[in-house]
């Protein structure tokens, strides 16, 4: 039943939908639904800081949502990495610098020590994600560009590049976008019922928000293949052989060595404060 419940959450079912499917009450699903969100946050977190992630090129934006009435809007922050389509971290809150900070610090906790990779950083125009990443990448080399977009009528009229640090020559054709951050909130958009729009199924309560999106962050990373990433075995095709190697983007991060299963999730031995670890490790 914790399986079910965390293959359904995955599929953007609601709690009273999944309590109907299982015949369980709506409280019991929403408790397991906290309990698989905090194992999903500590297994993730623990992997990250134990290992060490391999940053080469990141993307950044935020999608916005409700959160218990419709005149109130609540914003989530969000980081991946582009060459290994690896959902790095989120954070929920208004969209201001205080979030975009929030994002940042943590980001940097789940860096190894003796970090010399050059980062490539995108997002959009929002000045928020400037002034933390100024303050939080002090010892960090990177560049830093913006896409500027210009609208009218909700209609995009112009697109704009912005090199705020660096020069345009440190980005390769393909990371002078944010076109996989955009197609990932299309994804985080079909699977979290909360972040779907034109819907009454908005947020009620914020801690049951971060157990959704943590469940689909492990769905997302660790148990679904990308097929962007998968490698050619043969390099053409051959009869009765097998032509692809499938990966998850914890694969292709160096995190795992396989897919992993809802099972081995919720019988993986962790400490029960990965968290406050992660953070005081690299601090």
């Amino acid at each position: 039943e914790y399986i079910q419940t965390a293959k359904m959450s995955g599929y953007g079912l609601s709690t009273e939908q999944i309590a109907d499917v299982l015949e369980r009450d709506g409280r019991t699903i929403a408790g397991w639904q906290k309990a698989i969100g905090q194992k999903c946050e500590s297994f993730h977190l623990a992997l990250c800081s134990l290992i060490g992630l391999t940053l080469i090129s990141i993307q950044m934006d935020e999608i916005w949502s409700y959160l218990k009435k419709k005149k109130r809007q609540l914003w989530l922050f969000i980081t991946i990495e582009s060459k290994t389509k690896f959902w790095v971290n989120f954070e929920l809150g208004s969209r201001t610098s205080h979030t975009a900070h929030r994002l940042l610090r943590n980001l940097v906790c789940l860096m190894p020590w003796g970090f010399r990779h050059f980062l490539l950083v995108t997002t959009d125009k929002l000045a928020a994600y400037e002034k933390a990443i100024a303050n939080c990448f002090q010892k960090v080399g990177y560049a830093y560009l913006q896409i500027v977009k210009k609208r009218r009528k909700r209609r995009l009229l112009t697109v704009k590049k912005r090199i705020v640090k660096g020069k345009e020559t440190d980005f390769g054709n393909k990371t002078q976008n944010t076109s996989y951050i955009e197609r990932f909130n299309l994804t985080l958009r079909q699977k979290v019922s909360y972040l779907q729009r034109k819907t009454l199924g908005y947020c009620k309560n914020q801690k049951n928000f971060e157990s959704v999106l943590w469940i689909n962050l492990f769905d997302y990373n660790y148990r679904s293949f990308h097929k962007s990433l998968r490698q050619d075995l043969t390099g053409q095709s051959q009869k009765f052989k097998r032509r692809y190697q499938h990966l998850t983007p914890a694969m292709k991060m160096g995190l795992t060595s396989t897919q992993l299963e809802w099972q081995d999730l919720i019988l993986a031995p962790i400490p029960e404060n990965a968290h406050e670890f992660s953070t005081s490790t690299v601090l």
